[in-house]
C-alpha cells in the first residue's frame, strides 16, 4: 500500500499539482473526493463511506449565508456549478493554514473560478506567504486571483451586477 501511494504522490507531482518549487513532500498535504458546497467559499471533501472534511478554498472570501441580499445562497449555488461540472476534488492544503486549501475540480481552480462568477471577492488578508507551491506559485496565484476579481467586477457578474 505505502508503495501505492508513493507511486500516486509522484505522478501527481509530476502532473504539476504542485508549482515548479514545490514545498518538501513532508510538508505538503493533499485531499481529495468528491465535494459539496458548504457556502460560496467553503467545501466538505470526502470518499463515500468515509467522513468528510471540510475545507475553506484559500484566498477568496464569498458573501456570508443568509445576508440580507441572499448574496450567499447565490455564492453556494455558483460553487455548487463549479462542482458538478468538475468531477472529483483534489485539494492541497495550506502549510500555515490546514484549514484553507487550493482546491481544483478537474483542471478548475476553484478559487479562481469562484472569483470569476463574481461571487467572491480576492481575500486581502491572505498573505503571499500562505500559498502552498513555493515563491513563482504564490506570486502567479495571487495575481490571477486579483485579475478574475477585477474582470468580474468590470463585466458586472455575480455581486458587481447591480453596482456602479
Amino acid at each position: 500500500m505505502k508503495r501505492h501511494m508513493k507511486h500516486a504522490l509522484r505522478a501527481l507531482l509530476l502532473a504539476g499539482a504542485v508549482a515548479a518549487a514545490p514545498l518538501p513532500v513532508s510538508a505538503i498535504e493533499f485531499l481529495s473526493g468528491q465535494a459539496v458546497a458548504l457556502t460560496g467559499d467553503s467545501i466538505a471533501v470526502g470518499a463515500m463511506g468515509h467522513p468528510s472534511t471540510t475545507v475553506r478554498l484559500w484566498g477568496i472570501e464569498a458573501p456570508d449565508m443568509g445576508d440580507d441580499r441572499d448574496y450567499g445562497l447565490y455564492a453556494r449555488a455558483a460553487l455548487d456549478d463549479l462542482l458538478r461540472q468538475g468531477g472529483q476534488v483534489k485539494c492541497v492544503l495550506d502549510s500555515l493554514d490546514r484549514s484553507s486549501a487550493v482546491c481544483h475540480a478537474g483542471t478548475v481552480d476553484l478559487g479562481e473560478a469562484m472569483l470569476k462568477t463574481g461571487w467572491a471577492v480576492a481575500d486581502r488578508r491572505v498573505t503571499l506567504a500562505d500559498v502552498p507551491g513555493g515563491d513563482s506559485e504564490r506570486a502567479r496565484r495571487a495575481e490571477a486571483y486579483h485579475e478574475a476579481e477585477s474582470q468580474a467586477r468590470q463585466a458586472r457578474k455575480g455581486r458587481w451586477a447591480k453596482m456602479p
